[in-house]
């Protein structure tokens, strides 16, 4: 395990993730933020929080000295290549061992006309071209996602568990803190290859198969309606442009294909071996939130 990473995006829940359990392995670890007290509770488990931003490579290139790795999330909407390509070339300067990228998605062969995910090929041009090793994890879709607190009150209030999927599709759920396992391992994984890893969760699951986990964990029927992308991106905060998230969701409905997946959940343990968690599991772990007071 390298003993200096430094962790972006460590204020959102994926870096987050990545951040305590890089902390709970003995590393040092250094956190990137525009706004340092948002770490506040990071700093109090010992990780040291710089004053950064992406847009500003200066800012960037000094985060990154004295340090071996880098963890690389680029926000899924407001991210953009520049910010990634910021840090691809300070790590190059700065001697990186290793950069692991959780793109939190599947990086597309061709552009899409989504620019959420249409970033990411020129992202992994600028990884490929920099000479520093990379990990690059493509996970599934979150189970977090179903904390959203507009689907957490119609679960808690009707029983009803609402989500932008498709009946057709089927999708192997993965968790944030899988995601952040996968990406310690990946620090852990000896020498200097570079590799991309699609990683999952352990279950293949529908919608309805979702909800019959969730009245399982929580001990009453649930059951699963698909939302509407328009009312998906109302439960979005104010301030966000709701136009990509409808018109991906939208393409969502058009072709179920693009939700589902088939990712060998075997071979990326064979390559980064952690012990993932069920879906069932996952909402006992959050009984909390679904279930009324």
């Amino acid at each position: 395990m390298m003993n200096n990473i430094l962790v972006i995006g460590a204020t959102g829940p994926q870096g987050r993730a990545v951040a305590e359990q890089l902390i709970d392995k003995g590393v040092r670890v250094r956190v990137l933020a525009r706004e340092p007290a948002k770490a506040d509770d990071l700093a109090a488990l010992g990780a040291e929080v710089v004053q950064g931003d992406l847009d500003d490579p200066a800012s960037v290139a000094a985060a990154l000295e004295g340090q071996n790795g880098v963890f690389l999330t680029v926000a899924f909407f407001t991210g953009s290549h520049t910010q990634a390509r910021n840090v691809i070339e300070a790590a190059a300067k700065a001697g990186i061992q290793r950069i692991v990228w959780n793109v939190a998605g599947r990086i597309p062969e061709q552009d899409i006309g989504n620019p959420a995910m249409d970033k990411w090929r020129p992202i992994l041009a600028d990884m490929k071209a920099s000479g520093v090793p990379y990990t690059i994890l493509q996970p599934t879709v979150y189970m977090e996602n179903f904390l959203n607190p507009a689907i957490t009150q119609e679960v808690r209030d009707h029983d009803v568990l609402a989500y932008p999927m498709p009946d057709e599709a089927h999708t192997q759920w993965i968790t944030h803190q899988d995601t952040a396992a996968y990406t310690v391992a990946a620090f852990e994984h000896p020498g200097d290859d570079s590799m991309i890893v699609d990683v999952c969760g352990p279950e293949d699951l529908t919608g309805g198969q979702i909800a019959e986990r969730f009245s399982r964990a929580l001990g009453r029927s649930i059951t699963f309606r698909p939302m509407p992308p328009e009312e998906f991106a109302d439960t979005f905060p104010a301030g966000m442009d709701p136009e990509p998230i409808v018109r991906h969701y939208k393409n969502v409905f058009a072709n179920p294909d693009m939700m589902t997946s088939n990712v060998d959940h075997q071979q990326a343990l064979d390559i980064l071996a952690i012990e993932p968690l069920t879906f069932e599991d996952w909402v006992r772990k959050y009984r909390d939130a679904f279930t009324r007071a």
